[in-house]
């Protein structure tokens, strides 16, 4: 695939959809799931500013990534990293194989565009998400310096790419799961 997950050149534009303001209020669904993602990852991005600042140590992270709700919620799988990117990964799975099938049927050739390019940067994110659970199981073994600078590149690098594809995402499908009615 050309273009990274923040190229605006590669991603196709959806068409633009008259809302009713029921359709409108339906538009913001998916938003408010991603928001619970980017409320989880910010905590693990402010934890890991924290051990760089010498705040906490570096194994304060797993029981903090373990503590979040969505960790919670998968306590029974991988490390404390990789729940969190099961997390994401479950989630994208959800949307390809539920959500954008039910706007793809719409027959609409730019929509359709853009759930392409979608499918295209989940499989680019899921890349991330192993680099970053690579760097977590490192950590994990040996939380030297080295090893937490490398989580916290691939962290930092998985959570711009992951705000960028939800802000792409959500400008791009939001009126159409709206105007189709579409519930999330």
């Amino acid at each position: 695939m050309t273009g990274g997950i923040d190229d605006p050149d590669a991603r196709p534009r959806a068409p633009e959809f008259a809302l009713d303001p029921l359709q409108e209020l339906n538009s913001k669904g998916l938003a408010a799931i991603h928001r619970w993602y980017l409320r989880d990852l910010g905590a693990v991005g402010a934890l890991m500013g924290d051990i760089r600042a010498g705040l906490a140590a570096p194994g304060d992270l797993a029981p903090a990534v373990r503590g979040m709700p969505m960790a919670q919620n998968l306590a029974l799988f991988g490390t404390a990293c990789g729940q969190q990117c099961l997390a994401l990964t479950n989630h994208h799975q959800i949307e390809d194989g539920w959500l954008y099938p039910q706007l793809e049927v719409q027959g609409n050739a730019p929509l359709n565009a853009v759930l392409t390019r979608l499918r295209a940067e989940h499989r680019m994110l899921h890349g991330l998400i192993e680099d970053l659970a690579g760097a977590a199981d490192a950590l994990a073994v040996d939380p030297e310096a080295g090893n937490f600078d490398a989580c916290a590149r691939h962290f930092a690098a998985l959570d711009a790419a992951v705000r960028s594809h939800f802000r792409y995402e959500e400008d791009s499908i939001g009126p159409a799961l709206g105007y189709y009615e579409v519930r999330v």
